[in-house]
């Protein structure tokens, strides 16, 4: 079984607890940090490992083995200049996938500059969402039900590899479906990608993206197996 991903949240308001509550519940290895110690008790429980540190400050962050994560999730959010200092550390010490909180479009394009890969401004595309299920057709029952799925990008490695679609058995041993596959090898820029219909005789290559669409339960069984 491959090493489970390993992901620091550092930051732990309303918004970084929830980020943790899901990645443990997709059964995520967490790292957490926050200068508030009634802030990391809260959630200490559902982490690997919990700090109550500064995390501006660069030695801090190595200390914590961020050579070894993953991923990172800085949460400021409001906090403008410590989520700048935060996210420059954090590529300076490698992390290659570094996803920030912004208020605004500026503070967004500035996180961006200094090396964040993905940035949440979380008013506008919680706004966007509401939007679009105040519209929606069909029963809001469905809505709630469609809650309860998520869609996750998954970069295929490990046993998958070499096999078709069809040959995967992740409908069947797992309960998930394929909305999209984006192959390796493609070579357009990532931000004008666009994902290939999943047929069933894809064969599945070494660091193809399978956009796969599951319950949690499924989805962390999915992960912690392959």
């Amino acid at each position: 079984m491959k090493r489970r991903k390993r992901i620091l949240v550092i930051g732990l308001g309303r918004f970084g607890a929830a980020v943790v509550g899901v990645l443990w519940d997709l059964g995520v290895d967490i790292v957490v940090v926050d200068s508030d110690a009634r802030a990391v008790d809260a959630v200490k429980e559902r982490t690997h490992a919990a700090f109550v540190a500064d995390a501006t400050d660069p030695t801090v962050l190595e200390s914590l083995g961020t050579r070894e994560i993953d991923s990172a999730v800085v949460t400021f959010g409001d906090a403008f200049e410590a989520s700048v200092l935060v996210v420059s550390a954090l590529r300076a010490l490698g992390v290659t996938q570094i996803l920030a909180r912004a208020e605004t479009d500026r503070r967004a394009d500035v996180l961006r500059a200094v090396g964040a890969t993905r940035v949440v401004e979380v008013e506008r595309e919680m706004g966007h969402r509401v939007g679009i299920e105040l519209v929606a057709p069909g029963p809001p029952d469905l809505l709630e039900f469609a809650a309860r799925y998520r869609v996750v990008p998954w970069t295929a490695a490990g046993s998958l590899v070499g096999h078709t679609l069809r040959e995967s058995g992740l409908r069947e041993r797992y309960g998930l479906n394929v909305l999209g596959v984006r192959p390796a090898q493609q070579t357009r820029p990532a931000r004008k990608a666009s994902l290939m219909p999943p047929s069933p005789e894809h064969q599945i290559q070494e660091g193809d993206t399978l956009l796969l669409v599951g319950e949690d339960e499924q989805l962390k069984r999915f992960m912690d197996t392959v």
